[in-house]
């Protein structure tokens, strides 16, 4: 494979990734396969699925067709915050605490029947273009890669965007030892593992500008501390990633201009669709 598309994390903010994708398809941009970590990660499962759903419908391949329906994915499915996750009670994190339960802020079972009303096995090894997603096995501190043939394929990808201390922490086979979070601990764009696959082009979709500014927020508020404690550090790993890579393979970035404002614990469809509108602008202006 030598065109492979790299989407990088950025929780809600990947909103902005699927406009970008939009406009880059529409273009007629065209990947051979498609990695993807957090954000990312759901992005690109949502992209291979619709490719492997093309074909299983014995229709012809259309990436405008599939950014079309992730567009819509994200436009109709994420418009509030109780789509992906619902916060725990006071009591019931007092609890976990104590008796050394710990789940996280929020509870995901709302984005796990999501995915698993959308994505089909099925479909995503029917697809053409390839997929890889990643997270970090917490134990050994090491990232890992797996594509839809993976046996807990659902897992790990609920793993790759479980940001840490916000949402629980993810267990293949009930296994401590197979405990997973978000990649973006480790690659927030899996840009190296592109180059390590073969990939002679690369384009990288990021949700963080090169420099975070101020910006404004509750310190007083966990949600908001935690969201803000990883996008610092998101940001300087992607930073650094690209900087590294840059002379390894034709590289094409593509950031947004301004830092991407929204309020994980209270955005609402508006949002969502500025998110997408202000990526599709960019993308057609790249």
């Amino acid at each position: 494979m030598s065109k492979i598309l790299v989407l990088a994390g950025g929780s809600v903010k990947g909103a902005f990734q699927a406009g970008v994708i939009k406009a880059l398809f529409e273009k007629g941009y065209q990947p051979d396969a498609i990695y993807g970590v957090s954000a990312g990660s759901l992005n690109a499962a949502y992209l291979v699925n619709q490719f492997g759903k093309q074909v299983n419908e014995g229709l012809p391949i259309s990436y405008p067709q599939a950014a079309q329906d992730l567009w819509d994915f994200w436009e109709q499915r994420i418009t509030h915050p109780a789509c992906l996750s619902k916060p725990f009670s006071i009591f019931q994190l007092g609890w976990t605490a104590l008796t050394k339960k710990f789940k996280g802020l929020v509870d995901t079972t709302p984005l796990r029947e999501l995915l698993m009303d959308v994505l089909h096995l099925r479909n995503l090894n029917a697809s053409p273009i390839s997929l890889k997603v990643g997270a970090v096995n917490i134990m050994e501190g090491a990232m890992h890669y797996v594509d839809p043939s993976f046996e807990n394929f659902l897992d790990y990808l609920m793993a790759s965007s479980a940001v840490p201390i916000l949402m629980p922490v993810v267990e293949m086979e009930g296994e401590k030892r197979k405990s997973y979070l978000d990649g973006g601990l480790r690659d927030v764009a899996p840009l190296h593992k592109a180059i390590q696959d073969g990939a002679t082009e690369v384009v990288v979709i990021a949700c963080h500008t090169e420099m975070i500014e101020g910006g404004d927020f509750d310190s007083g508020d966990l949600l908001a501390l935690v969201d803000r404690v990883m996008d610092i550090a998101v940001n300087e790993i992607l930073n650094a990633d690209l900087k590294m890579s840059r002379s390894e393979v034709k590289l094409t970035i593509i950031r947004p201009k301004q830092p991407l404002s929204i309020d994980i614990q209270r955005f609402t469809k508006m949002d969502i669709r500025r998110m997408l509108e202000t990526g599709y602008a960019l993308g057609m202006s790249e």
